[in-house]
C-alpha cells in the first residue's frame, strides 16, 4: 500500500537536497515575521504550481499536505 506521499508522480529529491530545502525555508521564514508567513508560503505555492504546470499533480499535492492536519471547527 502506498501513502499519500508515494503517489506523487515526479521523482523525490534526495534527502540531501531535501535538508538544504529545509534550511533554505526556515532560513526565509526567519527573515520574515509569524503574520507574513501565511502569505509568502501561499506566494510560493503558487510560483512552484505554475512551475510544474500541471492541474492534476497540483492538486495531489494539496491533498498529501493536508493528510494529518487537523480542519478548523472538527477538533
Amino acid at each position: 500500500m502506498m501513502t499519500r506521499f508515494q503517489e506523487l508522480k515526479n521523482t523525490p529529491m534526495t534527502f540531501a537536497d531535501l535538508e538544504k530545502l529545509y534550511d533554505l525555508m526556515a532560513e526565509t521564514l526567519d527573515e520574515f515575521d509569524a503574520d507574513q508567513h501565511s502569505l509568502f508560503l501561499s506566494k510560493l505555492s503558487m510560483v512552484l504550481s505554475h512551475e510544474i504546470g500541471d492541474l492534476e499533480t497540483v492538486v495531489n499535492a494539496i491533498n498529501v499536505a493536508k493528510d494529518g492536519l487537523v480542519a478548523k471547527g472538527s477538533e
